[in-house]
């Protein structure tokens, strides 16, 4: 019986070496792409984000323009002079409504309590 020799090559493919070094290699190339899949996972995450806080950040600036324009506004600043100056426009009269005079209803019940029984009887009945 003669053997044959077997080749290098034989003899590494047939091995259960070259299967463990295969599921090494096998194993840390999953890993790495596990890995690179999760990180680009949470880039992605983070750039939804951003994109989401692009979005509020531009529809709070549209917000202020549009205020900035009212405010540069011909009708704003008028308004404003007119309630914060008491000021008007030629020809306009300005009526001002003043509150009433806490002293002057205080006033008004002292008197009412210095009558005559007789006369706030007379003043309850008849003057209503």
């Amino acid at each position: 019986m003669t053997k044959k020799k077997k080749s290098f090559f034989q003899i590494l493919f047939t091995s259960s070496f070259l299967s463990l070094v295969l599921l090494i290699i096998l194993g840390v190339t999953l890993t790495f792409s596990f890995k690179t899949f999760r990180q680009e996972r949470e880039v992605r995450g983070q750039i939804l984000a951003l994109e989401n806080e692009i979005e509020k950040v531009e529809g709070e600036k549209s917000k202020l323009l549009e205020t900035l324009e009212y405010l540069k506004s011909d009708f704003y600043k008028e308004k404003e002079a007119r309630e914060k100056f008491g000021m008007q426009q030629p020809g306009e009269k300005v009526i001002v409504i003043l509150p009433p005079i806490e002293n002057q209803e205080k006033n008004m019940v002292k008197e009412e309590e210095n009558l005559p029984i007789f006369k706030k009887w007379w003043y309850y009945l008849f003057k209503k």
